[in-house]
């Protein structure tokens, strides 16, 4: 090993740096000495610690990137469900991302999250007799966007991006989430029940801090692109502007989108919804509004999406979901959950009722059950799910 070779000659001359730089008088005193052999003991334990790590193996590096970061999380689900004539139970998913970012320049940055998914998704088919489908390996490049900076006002990002609506969209971070079923709106994941979730194409962002003291924030988010759930020629586009009264804490969020859907791409399974497709293709104009307050023991999440249909039955999202912290390690939260797919299929509405347990910055536990209610036919199902997330 080379490093220990050259230890004694480094430690010669950050001994001579150090005494160098000491004043006159601190030759003079044992005790800044002993102090400066301290400090030199602890870096050779450093240095030898790195070298039994790393030793003659080759390290990790970026092509071209100055700075590199990699983490993810795995998450581990259990679920029971039962209908009115059937129960049924299992380890429903394990899904595992990798998260890998880097900064090319100062300016210039790439994030992209690799996805390895074994899932079994619940079958309503079926209300009154609800299943477990055969496990699907799924294995998506989630995210993958590179970024732009002129200043924090105007960014520009291009690749495959969530679509920048709401509060959930906008934070897309699994680990923190209190449920890790989405409202319904945003089932499946990835899917389009009201808009995509995923886009490929461009998004203009930035923020900007406002006020009399700049207490308060701006954010704005412009796209247009393909999305990754449907045809490929259904290009739409869309924004989401928000104003943050930091000292209040609540956000407030105005989203429109314009795009088309072509038929057969509307989703089902997934603890989603019951029916039919339809069979037609159609453009569609959303408007939303969302709200959030984050203060103390409050966290309260708000969102209302409307999607005006063109030929269709218009489609309806919105829930609330009120969560108080009784300390910094548990949560609990409840969440009501509205949803019209339109298309002829069943309105459905969800209570969530749950708690979270964080024993550390990279943990949480969940426990959670919800309980589904639809208008056609006019059944219940309920899921009662534990989860585990760790990150790293």
């Amino acid at each position: 090993m080379k490093l220990p070779a050259v230890i004694p000659v480094r430690r010669a001359v950050f001994a001579a740096a150090l005494l160098a730089a000491a004043s006159p008088s601190a030759f003079a005193q044992s005790e800044e000495l002993e102090e400066v052999n301290d400090r030199l003991d602890f870096i050779e334990e450093q240095l030898f610690d790195i070298d039994d790590k790393v030793g003659s193996r080759a390290l990790v590096r970026a092509f071209d990137a100055v700075e590199l970061d990699l983490g993810g999380f795995i998450t581990q689900q259990a679920s029971l469900v039962h209908g009115s004539d059937e129960t049924d139970a299992t380890f429903n998913a394990t899904q595992l991302e990798l998260l890998l970012k880097a900064n090319v320049t100062d300016r210039v940055s790439l994030f992209t999250a690799l996805g390895f998914l074994w899932e079994s998704d619940i079958n309503l088919a079926s209300p009154t007799e609800p299943s477990f489908n055969n496990f699907a390996l799924r294995t998506p490049a989630i995210i993958a966007w590179g970024n732009y900076r002129h200043s924090d006002a105007f960014q520009v990002m291009f690749g495959r991006f969530v679509t920048p609506h709401g509060i959930i969209n906008i934070e897309h971070f699994p680990p923190v989430l209190l449920e890790l079923n989405q409202p319904q709106f945003l089932r499946p994941f990835p899917g389009a029940s009201i808009f995509p979730d995923f886009q490929n194409g461009v998004h203009v962002h930035g923020s900007q801090f406002v006020g009399s003291n700049d207490e308060n924030k701006l954010d704005y988010h412009v796209y247009a692109g393909a999305p990754t759930a449907g045809d490929a020629a259904d290009v739409n586009f869309g924004g989401r502007i928000a104003l943050a009264l930091e000292e209040s804490g609540v956000t407030w969020g105005a989203n429109y989108a314009h795009g088309r859907r072509t038929a057969g791409t509307s989703p089902l399974g997934n603890f989603s919804v019951v029916g039919t497709r339809s069979l037609t293709s159609n453009a569609y104009d959303l408007v939303g509004a969302d709200l959030l307050y984050d203060k103390g023991s409050i966290l309260w999440k708000n969102e209302f999406f409307y999607s005006f249909e063109s030929g269709e039955d218009d489609r309806i999202g919105a829930y609330t979901q009120p969560a108080y912290r009784f300390d910094d390690k548990w949560t609990g939260f409840y969440r009501f959950d509205y949803f019209d797919p339109g298309q002829g299929l069943s309105e459905s509405i969800e209570h969530v009722l749950g708690v979270n347990y964080t024993p550390n910055n990279t943990l949480r536990l969940r426990a959670a059950y919800l309980f589904k209610q639809f208008a056609e036919p006019e059944e219940e199902v309920g899921l009662l799910q534990l989860s585990a997330t760790l990150s790293f």
